[in-house]
């Protein structure tokens, strides 16, 4: 029974000896940051007045404030947000279950990337200010 338990104990404590490396994701710059937040953006924004009301300009006022915050990536950003209107509107051509669901998940990354960028601008002001 000792045997056994030590057996296992050996096996316990080796076992991280063995786990594989996890790969870390490639930090993405902050354009490429700003992109993905505005192709999120264009597909909240489609999937928002498809669901809820044509009025509903939620998310494309969320991106003109992007856009004002970076007056030189306005060409990038606008591409961005139509194509992420673009995917959603060719996945999603009537309001579903699975619309409301994706713009649910949308909000939510939509959410992690500019707490990210926000963290980012803290971090840039914090070392400047040294």
């Amino acid at each position: 029974m000792r045997a056994l338990a030590a057996l296992i104990l050996c096996i316990a404590l080796t076992g991280p000896a063995f786990a594989q490396p996890r790969e870390r994701a490639p930090r993405l710059t902050y354009v490429e940051q700003t992109v993905a937040l505005a192709r999120i953006l264009g597909g909240a924004h489609y999937l928002r007045i498809t669901c809820a009301s044509r009025t509903d300009q939620r998310w494309r006022d969320a991106m003109r404030g992007l856009m004002q915050r970076e007056p030189g990536q306005s060409g990038e950003l606008t591409a961005a947000f139509n194509e992420g209107y673009r995917d959603e509107e060719a996945r999603f051509p009537v309001c579903d279950q699975g619309a409301r669901q994706t713009e649910t998940e949308l909000r939510a990354q939509g959410l992690r990337l500019s707490q990210a960028l926000a963290a980012r601008n803290a971090a840039v002001r914090t070392r400047s200010k040294r």
